[in-house]
């Protein structure tokens, strides 16, 4: 594989990665975001990353827009300005471990990112940058999901990896629900029948018109990303 081209991967990751009480980081919590970024810069050897972050951590339009009573395009676009701070953390976290990361943003902000657009999405990719997609799709209404399946496409990525906080897709909420089923492997038409939580309904539609696979798995596992590219078996794959 590494005299080949390397697969490229369109990684989603949960804002609650960098989910602190009250934004101050826990020993315990700031070497899991060591550890991640130790397997990144492993799996670069063979892999090569671009990533949308999500931005719960700071403010999820459906839940906190209803709380504070915003007008729901408002508290989307809130949303996609706290994926934007989550982009900004990351590229920050890995300069800080010799990672070279571009942010490019789907909102104008040109004092912190540069516009998404195929120019800027080649050179970064050119230069073996990660690539760090913030601001969703730049719409409201559109979840983060939705922007990793759309900038996998972009980019020509072979498949998404959704690093979320459970251990892949169930037949329930496993936190809710002792009796889910973890299901290893489901076609993009099953999990819609089903009408599974885990990835928003637009998402799924895209990756299956696609084809792009989909893999699901914990991101608070040990080794989680070095499993994702190395196990078959870890978590659950979305596919034809």
């Amino acid at each position: 594989m590494a005299n080949g081209p390397k697969p490229l991967i369109l990684l989603k990751l949960t804002g609650e990665l960098f989910a602190t009480p009250k934004l101050a980081p826990t020993a315990q919590h700031s070497q899991l975001v060591v550890d991640l970024i130790a397997q990144i810069k492993q799996l670069r050897a063979t892999h090569q990353f671009a990533f949308v972050m999500g931005g719960g951590n700071f403010f999820r339009g459906n839940q906190h827009g209803k709380a504070f009573q915003l007008q729901a395009s408002t508290a989307h676009q809130v949303g996609l300005l706290a994926t934007v701070m989550n982009s900004l953390i990351l590229q920050d976290l890995f300069a800080q471990h010799g990672l070279p990361a571009t942010v490019l943003s789907a909102i104008e902000c040109p004092q912190i990112a540069a516009a998404i657009s195929t120019p800027n999405i080649q050179t970064a990719l050119h230069q073996q940058h990660c690539l760090i997609f913030a601001g969703g799709t730049g719409e409201p209404f559109f979840s983060t999901d939705t922007a990793a399946v759309l900038r996998a496409l972009q980019i020509k990525a072979q498949v998404v990896w959704k690093a979320t906080n459970v251990d892949g897709i169930f037949t329930a909420d496993p936190r809710t629900n002792a009796q889910a089923q973890l299901l290893s492997h489901l076609s993009y038409q099953e999990a819609l029948a089903q009408r599974l939580q885990i990835l928003d309904q637009t998402a799924l539609i895209l990756a299956r018109e696609h084809a792009l696979p989909i893999r699901v798995f914990n991101l608070f596992t040990p080794q989680a990303l070095w499993r994702a590219a190395h196990d078959q078996n870890f978590g659950s794959l979305l596919s034809a």
